[in-house]
């Protein structure tokens, strides 16, 4: 599950307490989710600036609640099992959901945020 209390940092940053508050609240409606892909988060959030957001996410990483791991988009647009420390880990081959090969060298890698220790 990912995490959910921020106020720690509200208390610290001010500024992105908005910012914080609305990724709180998409966190609890989207309780099924393990992993959050910014670009998701970005269309989800239209209303908070996407430099806000972006800071609040980066603020998330360098307190240790979150951290960042890179997944392959498939060719049908879904994310691929498997998560990677480093995009140079990622296999030249990898399975879709449906156990379909296909090559990474010219998929999408992006990187999403996981909870830290996790």
């Amino acid at each position: 599950m990912l995490p959910t209390n921020f106020d720690f940092l509200t208390a610290e940053r001010p500024d992105l307490g908005p910012a914080l508050s609305r990724l709180r609240e998409w966190i609890q409606n989207h309780k099924d989710w393990n992993v959050l892909d910014p670009r998701e988060l970005a269309r989800s959030l239209s209303d908070v600036d996407s430099y806000t957001l972006a800071s609040a996410l980066s603020l998330l990483v360098k307190s240790g609640v979150l951290r960042q791991v890179y997944v392959v988009v498939t060719p049908s647009g879904s994310l691929a099992d498997g998560e990677y420390d480093d995009p140079r880990q990622i296999p030249e081959r990898i399975p879709d959901r449906f156990n379909h090969y296909f090559d990474t060298l010219e998929a999408e890698i992006i990187p999403v945020l996981r909870p830290a220790g996790k």
